[in-house]
């Protein structure tokens, strides 16, 4: 019998996962494509003599693999690869016709389950065969869209058959299916493209209504979600019933990931204590409890999840008048606000630092993965590589939530996506880059992985932030040789610094120059007032006029001098004579120097870069914002 290749693939995906206003939607979008990928292998894998190449499961089911892992981690990717050796062409298209209806048809199972949630919150109202239903069958039934295609060897290397497989898939994808749909009335507050869910015999927005008073975890009151984004926010009680390990999840928001340094400074002091007391007992003006619990960032869990409140507690705006009002409801209770407040500004005495606002979210994906795999000699050389790929994934998850302050919401594959808090970012960038494997077999070169990050305040829409860390991913990516690293900095007031570098450049007597160690170190010398922030902007103002049109300086050679005298001219009078404080600035000078000195970096990114350093190092204390006009 003729060996066949079988490879099989989701769709839509960024669009699907980004479109998200909290990280629980974020993690939901990537948790259902793992879900359903790992529903069509489970149609696969014990087929006479199909051995699943990738994603890595070994002889397990999909899902007693994804279990002895951590089956709350989404990390089955949305395409898997499978080589047969017994099945025809004619056994395998029937089979993989099952698993396209097997897949659809557990969306749709998801879907109707959030959607018998919501119109049971609403008046246990029957909705089947209504114009709802045919609103949700609109919707659910063609969103995703399933491709594959079975492949015969025909002589040929394992290379070959392979790259002559992924082109055909190709091609299936270019001849997709296009469906005419037409959504008209009020659109989903989230993705802003489907009509949202609503019977049409009452008032679109009465169900919402309702649904936002009585489950203001889920909904908040104006806003309104198509089917599919319904699906995504309630979706956490489907896999709870199948999984008991999802209910225990936690999913701080995007101000707790923000706020979590400050948090671990006030863990278990007990004015942190009186103060999650206090704001516990705010009622809205119908006397009911409002909602101000959440669970704290994975690190933060055991000490605190029995006495937390989100984030935006700690920030001053939330105790507005507006704020109160427009959020929670709350036009009274002066009293108790008061004593809130109070204790609010206690505990950022005690701590001696503000809460930060901003926090960023981390995009890493391997570089060249597609020649990698295309040069794997034979399906067992394949598999390796998917086994180093699994190990990689459980070694994220202990960096971004056993080691620092931070939340993984996807890791499969050579795919990472992490909310972290900017006091650890650095040193989540620095490991995870580091943690990379080698995926091809030893040999140099060795493979690279490039990131983009996206640092941003916590009120700005969580799919922007999103949006802008895959967009500086892929600028990342357009690096001659990749392994770069691309930063934004969105900051409130809307002005945007991001600045696009390798992880390493050579240096001097054959070191290289740690770009993030770079940065880590010079945030140091700020943070701790040893240099003041001025020098980066005399320097830009000096040097600004020197670039040419390409953005080089003209006149390298006068770079390290003016630099060092800057910097020198920066630091602290009181710390001048200090030895310790004079090696770490003549070592931040040496690194920095040949970055511009021999064009390693373009002038506006090593400018954009220290201005995204110094925010990091000033974000926190009471002038944390960077003026506009320095």
């Amino acid at each position: 019998m003729a060996e066949n290749l079988i490879l099989f693939t989701i769709t839509p995906v960024q669009g699907f996962i980004t479109t998200a206003r909290k990280t629980e939607d974020l993690w939901l979008g990537s948790y259902i494509l793992s879900h359903l990928n790992a529903t069509a292998i489970n149609q696969l894998y014990d087929k006479d003599g199909v051995k699943i190449i990738y994603p890595s499961i070994g002889d397990n089911s999909p899902f007693d693999a994804w279990r002895s892992t951590d089956i709350t981690l989404p990390s089955f990717p949305n395409l898997f690869l499978a080589l047969s050796e017994k099945l025809s062409i004619e056994e395998l298209t029937q089979t993989m016709q099952y698993v396209e209806a097997t897949v659809q048809c557990e969306f749709e199972k998801i879907a109707r389950h959030a959607v018998e949630i919501f119109v049971k919150t609403v008046g246990n109202r029957t909705w089947n065969n209504t114009d709802a239903d045919q609103l949700f069958k609109r919707q659910i039934k063609n969103f995703f869209q399933i491709y594959w295609v079975v492949s015969s060897r025909s002589g040929g290397s394992y290379e070959d058959w392979y790259a002559q497989t992924g082109a055909r898939l190709a091609s299936v994808k270019n001849c997709r299916a296009f469906y005419q749909v037409r959504e008209s009335g009020r659109k989903c507050s989230l993705c802003g493209d489907r009509e949202i869910f609503h019977d049409s015999r009452d008032n679109p927005m009465k169900w919402w209504r309702l649904f936002a008073q009585r489950r203001a975890k889920y909904c908040r009151q104006g806003e309104a979600l198509c089917t599919v984004c319904l699906t995504k926010r309630l979706a956490t009680d489907y896999f709870g019933q199948k999984f008991e390990e999802i209910k225990q999840l936690s999913f701080p928001s995007t101000s707790e990931v923000s706020t979590a340094n400050f948090k671990l400074q006030i863990a278990k002091d007990k004015t942190y204590k009186e103060f999650v007391e206090v704001i516990n007992t705010l009622k809205n003006d119908n006397n009911n409890q409002i909602e101000v619990t959440v669970n704290p960032v994975p690190k933060l869990h055991e000490i605190q999840r029995n006495w937390n409140v989100d984030g935006d507690w700690l920030f001053e705006e939330s105790f507005s008048p507006q704020n109160l009002e427009r959020y929670y409801g709350i036009s009274e209770q002066e009293s108790a606000l008061n004593k809130g407040n109070k204790l609010r500004r206690e505990l950022i005495k005690k701590v001696g630092f503000e809460p930060s606002r901003y926090f960023a979210v981390i995009a890493l994906d391997g570089d060249g993965m597609g020649q990698t795999v295309s040069q794997a000699e034979n399906s067992e050389a394949h598999t390796k590589i998917s086994s180093k790929l699994n190990a990689y994934t459980t070694k994220v998850r202990q960096i971004v939530e056993k080691n620092y302050l931070g939340k993984l919401i996807y890791a499969g594959g050579d795919d990472v996506l992490a909310l972290v808090n900017l006091a650890d970012l650095c040193n989540i960038l620095r490991e995870l880059r580091c943690g990379f494997p080698n995926l091809n077999n030893g040999e140099n070169p060795a493979s690279t992985a490039s990131a983009g990050v996206c640092i941003a305040h916590c009120k700005v829409p969580l799919g922007d932030v999103l949006e802008r860390a895959r967009g500086m991913e892929r600028a990342a990516k357009s690096v001659d040789g990749k392994d770069a690293l691309g930063i934004a900095l969105l900051k409130h007031s809307g002005n945007v610094s991001q600045t696009v570098f390798k992880w390493k450049y050579p240096g001097v007597d054959g070191k290289n120059i740690d770009m993030v160690t770079v940065g880590e170190n010079l945030i140091g010398l700020i943070k701790a007032g040893e240099v003041s922030k001025k020098f980066m902007y005399t320097f830009r103002d000096v040097f600004t006029r020197l670039t040419d049109l390409s953005g080089d300086l003209e006149l390298p050679g006068i770079v390290e001098s003016e630099l060092e005298r800057l910097i020198r001219r920066a630091v602290n009078e009181k710390v001048r004579s200090d030895e310790k404080v004079q090696d770490r600035i003549s070592e931040n000078i040496e690194n920095l120097a040949p970055l511009l000195a021999e064009k390693r970096m373009k002038f506006d990114d090593f400018i954009c870069f220290l201005e995204i350093v110094n925010f990091i190092a000033r974000e926190g204390e009471s002038d944390a914002a960077i003026s506009e006009t320095e």
